[in-house]
């Protein structure tokens, strides 16, 4: 193991300036603490998986582009295989926009068909606890039944 971390007075020679910057929002971050409450370890919780990450895709021009540059803000897996069972967006003012509702829409058919359910949960939302579990807990019911009668299927 070697760790790269340079003396602070060491200049480094990089084309562009970096810096690091805080993974999520403030909001996020809330959200965030509020699963870790609500699901106490239960399955795990991703930060900003990039979609081509989540779906396979067929290997053709574009299918790839299409979800290589874009993520979700949260995706719940299952503990003992990782299975994608539900992703969340928080959708802030940002989501008016017409580029981001086109985005939208296009995560939206995505995950519809692939059949992993997608909540989208509009920040002012964030602090009805009861209905957001209820509403993950659907999900989550639904998804395994999907997985189920996938399992059950002679294609399977």
């Amino acid at each position: 193991m070697k760790l790269i971390a340079p003396d602070p007075e060491m200049r480094v020679a990089m084309p562009y300036a970096y810096t690091a910057k805080a993974l999520l929002t403030p909001t996020e971050a809330r959200f965030h603490s509020c699963l870790l409450q609500i699901t106490q370890e239960r399955c795990r919780i991703q930060i900003k998986p990039r979609l081509a990450d989540v779906f396979e895709h067929e290997k053709v021009n574009g299918a790839f582009q299409m979800i290589s540059q874009k993520h979700i803000d949260f995706l719940i897996c299952r503990n003992e295989d990782w299975m994608p069972m539900l992703g969340i967006e928080l959708d802030d003012a940002s989501h008016n926009r017409a580029e981001i509702k086109k985005r939208d829409m296009f995560v939206n058919l995505l995950f519809a068909s692939t059949g992993v359910p997608l909540v989208r949960l509009p920040v002012a939302e964030l602090d009805h606890l009861e209905r957001l579990i209820e509403e993950h807990t659907r999900a989550w019911h639904y998804r395994c039944s999907l997985l189920e009668t996938l399992a059950l299927s002679p294609a399977a």
